[in-house]
């Protein structure tokens, strides 16, 4: 999984049939620090994610599981939509 930010949408008149349902959003992998990375990804979205808000991606099995349908043709998907994330990533690592 990944955290990213939407960036835009991803619209086709055609599709095959088990993608018909689906709305597809452009996301933008951040790295731990917040840093944007320069590749988008391509993900399938059911919880209606917004252009600038973060979410959380799956990949694979995962990202069809959460989808609902395990024979999708999809490789990524939201699977959340992130309100807030509390972490201190400045915190030296225990030994």
């Amino acid at each position: 999984m990944f955290i990213g930010t939407v960036v835009g949408q991803l619209w086709s008149t055609k599709k095959v049939a088990n993608l018909q349902s689906l709305r597809f959003l452009l996301i933008r992998p951040e790295n731990l620090d917040k840093a944007p990375n320069t590749s988008v990804v391509v993900a399938a979205d059911i919880l209606g994610a917004g252009v600038g808000e973060r979410v959380m991606v799956a990949y694979g099995r995962a990202a069809r599981l959460a989808i609902g349908d395990e024979n999708a043709s999809i490789e990524a998907a939201v699977v959340a939509i992130i309100d807030n994330i509390d972490a201190r990533l400045d915190t030296p690592s225990s030994r």
